[in-house]
């Protein structure tokens, strides 16, 4: 096992037989990126044992359709959220820029009004008040939500 290690950790690689970079994504957990790894070959100095062994066999090549792009509206809303978190409540020894503090504050506001909104457009539905729901989320300018409201009460 010491020799894999040295054999592995002392032998440079050859021209052109580096990891390269496949395609990466955001999940929830973080950053997920697969890359393809050329073949390994360990040469052992054991009396007896083959010289040369392939380790890993070539990778098979990568598929002709490319990784589907991250969505900008869900990585808009990441940053957004990370930026509220950081920089809503920042003191002055904070490393938040003082435009970083002002977008947070704006954004936790809409944000807030967003959630207050919503809440009481679904206490409306809760109470069968379905016309007074959709005239809500309209007076609240979410339209995504007056649609939300419509299609609830639909039968």
């Amino acid at each position: 096992m010491i020799s894999l290690l040295l054999a592995l950790a002392g032998a440079p690689a050859a021209q052109g037989e580096t990891a390269t970079l496949q395609s990466c994504e955001m999940t929830p957990s973080g950053w997920v990126c697969q890359y393809r790894i050329p073949a390994v070959t360990v040469i052992e100095t054991v009396e007896g044992a083959p010289t040369i062994r392939p380790l890993i066999p070539p990778a098979p090549p990568p598929a002709t359709t490319p990784a589907p792009a991250p969505d900008r509206s869900a990585v808009e809303t990441s940053r957004q959220a990370r930026l509220i978190a950081r920089c809503a409540d920042a003191t002055w020894k904070s490393l938040c820029l003082p435009g970083d503090r002002a977008e947070a504050r704006r954004l936790r506001a809409a944000t807030q009004a967003r959630q207050t909104l919503r809440a009481e457009v679904t206490k409306l539905l809760s109470e069968g008040k379905c016309p007074e729901a959709v005239k809500a989320a309209l007076a609240g300018a979410d339209l995504d939500l007056a649609r939300e409201a419509r299609s609830f009460c639909t039968p």
